[in-house]
């Protein structure tokens, strides 16, 4: 059973993706996801940033297709991705996979520099550019740097979004990534 911060946090990964706030998630929301991001980041159509992005991203799309559409109409409510979530989606490494393969490519792109690591003034940038607040970015940066260098590896990120949706206590990595944990 999922805890009151995980379904927060689902449901605001729910938001996000939620593009334009039909209440459901489709096709369309995560190519306007990678839209916004390729735009802030500044990667052009056909740049390897974007195919990236794109790659990881529909990838992503493609695993929650698969498993939580149950009536194929390409479309996925809140409830019925909330309820895969808590039904063990968390522990198919396909899914798993997918999502880290979009964490890879949002790092990459995110990566401005090229330095193997992102700093807060780049994660700033992409949390704008999918609509949380820059205050939410600047705490979420904190947490997500596990090891307090000011900078946040691949890895730091990888295990922060994971975290997004396994963490159950707001101490635990990622679980205060959407600014739903307090503490």
């Amino acid at each position: 059973m999922l805890s009151e911060l995980q379904r927060k946090n689902i449901s605001s990964v729910f938001d996000v993706l939620d593009t334009d706030g039909s209440g459901v998630i489709t096709r369309a929301d995560f190519v306007a996801v990678v839209t916004r991001l390729k735009s802030a980041l500044h990667h052009p159509e056909g740049s390897p940033q974007a195919q990236s992005l794109s790659d990881g991203y529909l990838g992503w799309w493609e695993q929650i297709r698969k498993q939580v559409d149950v009536d194929e109409d390409g479309r996925i409510t809140r409830d019925e991705y909330i309820d895969a979530v808590d039904q063990g989606l968390l522990e198919d490494s396909h899914y798993l996979d997918a999502v880290s393969a979009a964490a890879d490519s949002l790092f990459g792109a995110a990566d401005a520099d090229g330095d193997g690591a992102l700093v807060e003034s780049e994660m700033v940038v992409v949390y704008g550019s999918v609509g949380i607040d820059p205050g939410i970015a600047a705490g979420a940066f904190h947490q997500i740097d596990a090891d307090g260098d000011g900078r946040i590896s691949r890895a730091e990120l990888r295990a922060a979004v994971r975290g997004a949706f396994a963490s159950k206590g707001p101490q635990e990595p990622g679980s205060n990534i959407l600014g739903n944990a307090n503490g």
